[in-house]
């Protein structure tokens, strides 16, 4: 099952690098914009992994989901 997510996830990132390719490689974008943009992207998918695996794990011990009011 792990093995699945991490292809999944490869794939997502070379989708993602291939359709920001076009951002990424223009000289007329400050180089801090791209930089501070790429930041917040490999922020955001840090924090999608860690929610997929603490799910996994949460599944996998049979602990109940968090309620929330």
């Amino acid at each position: 099952m792990q093995t699945g997510i991490i292809i999944i996830g490869i794939v997502i990132l070379v989708l993602l690098g291939w359709g920001c390719r076009g951002f990424f490689v223009n000289t007329d974008i400050h180089l801090a914009l791209r930089i501070g943009v790429g930041a917040i992207g490999v922020g955001i998918l840090v924090l999608v992994v860690r929610t997929i695996r603490a799910r996994i794990n949460r599944v996998k011990t049979g602990r109940p989901e968090e309620e929330t009011e």
